[in-house]
C-alpha cells in the first residue's frame, strides 16, 4: 500500500466512526426520552384511575382540583416515591349541574424535569 491509500482509508474510517458516534448519541437520547414518556404516561393513568374511583361525585372538584404532587409528596395518591424528577398536576373542572349537563373534566399533566417530557391525559366523568 502506498501512503496515499493509507491516508484515504483512514479518512474514510474516520468519517464512518464520526457518523456512528452521532447515531449512538441520538439513539441514547431518544431512548431516555421514551423511558421518561412511558413513566409519565403511567403516572398520569394511575392518577386518572384514582379520580375515577373517587366517591361521592359531588366532592371530586374539591378533592382533586389544582393538586400538584412530586416524589417528595407523602400524600400522593397513588404514590410517586420511586419517581424523582416527575411532577404530576391534576386539574378538575365541573360543568353543571343543570337540567341538560352535569359532568367533570379531569386533566392530569405529568412533567419530567430532566428531559422536559410532558404528558397530558384527560377523562370525562358524568354524574349518574
Amino acid at each position: 500500500m502506498t501512503l496515499i491509500e493509507v491516508i484515504i482509508s483512514v479518512m474514510i474510517l474516520s468519517g464512518v466512526l464520526i457518523g456512528l458516534s452521532n447515531f449512538t448519541r441520538r439513539f441514547q437520547h431518544l431512548t431516555n426520552n421514551h423511558d421518561a414518556l412511558a413513566i409519565a404516561s403511567e403516572l398520569a393513568t394511575a392518577r386518572l384511575e384514582v379520580v375515577e374511583l373517587h366517591r361521592p361525585y359531588s366532592t371530586v372538584v374539591a378533592t382533586f382540583h389544582e393538586t400538584s404532587e412530586t416524589s417528595a409528596t407523602s400524600s400522593a395518591s397513588p404514590s410517586m416515591s420511586g419517581y424523582p424528577g416527575y411532577t404530576r398536576t391534576t386539574s378538575v373542572v365541573r360543568t353543571g349541574p343543570s337540567a341538560t349537563a352535569d359532568y367533570v373534566t379531569v386533566t392530569v399533566t405529568v412533567v419530567h424535569s430532566a428531559t422536559s417530557t410532558t404528558v397530558k391525559k384527560s377523562l370525562v366523568l358524568a354524574a349518574f
